[in-house]
């Protein structure tokens, strides 16, 4: 009883079906370090007008939030599925990376579901890939066939090196979509720290992303302005970490 009341509350429900002209691409990604993905997708999915058409409701949150007098609310936490239909696009995102892996390859396993049902022709996903402090931002890539690295390399990606690992959904869903026989690619924006949001890289795949899927470019103004905003406050937090090694009472910044 319990197991089929659960499966009834947790899964997906779908409010459209998109209408699309030729095969979709889709795009798929979950915030990852510093929010690469969470930053790009939900930037891609606002400046093309993407519409939310199912949604994957997930084990989350662990709680309930109470106002005053005691009234408790609830709201279950989902992944969310968006179509540009003129686009013949998908775009999954959501708010978080499961970190149990029975969960995070029961979210693998529904995303490559849709995209079947869907007919998607390609996958592609998004992260970020931990650089050197003081290296230069490269958008580097992973692919699960061969036939797709001369389209990223032109796009402006370059091709991971040696050997490694692409932990989380954003990885793991390439080996998904080998199995069910649909192409796929990570692109990934290098970044030097992976505890704050770095919109400069998400910016950065975005260009790349757009040429992949022969969008046309659109505005990154706002990207631009949460750089900005990013270096002011790295610049007044290592001001302060040296004040305080020195000793000193920091004054104002």
């Amino acid at each position: 009883m319990w197991q089929w009341a659960l499966k009834c509350v947790i899964g997906l429900k779908v409010h459209r079906t998109p209408q699309f002209s030729g095969q979709p691409r889709i795009v798929a990604a979950l915030p990852d370090m510093g929010n690469v993905a969470g930053i790009g997708l939900a930037y891609l999915a606002k400046k093309l007008d993407a519409k939310v058409f199912a949604e994957l409701y997930s084990f989350w949150p662990p709680f309930v939030s109470y106002k005053d007098g005691g009234i408790v609310d609830y709201k279950q936490a989902s992944y969310r599925f968006y179509a540009v239909d003129a686009s013949d696009l998908l775009i999954f995102t959501g708010d978080f990376n499961p970190a149990d892996p029975r969960r995070l390859y029961e979210v693998c396993d529904e995303v490559l579901g849709m995209a079947q049902r869907m007919n998607a022709g390609a996958l592609y996903s998004i992260g970020a890939a931990l650089r050197q402090p003081g290296a230069g931002g490269k958008v580097l890539a992973a692919v699960n066939n061969p036939a797709l690295v001369q389209p990223l390399k032109q796009a402006g990606a370059e091709m991971l090196q040696g050997e490694g690992q692409i932990s989380g959904f954003n990885g793991l869903v390439l080996g998904f979509a080998k199995e069910r026989g649909i192409d796929a690619a990570c692109v990934l924006g290098e970044i030097d720290n992976p505890n704050i949001i770095q919109p400069k890289a998400a910016q950065s795949i975005l260009q790349v992303l757009l040429r992949l899927l022969g969008l046309e470019s659109f505005d990154m103004a706002q990207l631009d302005e949460e750089e900005k905003r990013k270096n002011f406050m790295e610049q007044q937090v290592g001001y302060l970490e040296k004040v305080i090694e020195r000793g000193e009472p920091p004054g104002v910044a």
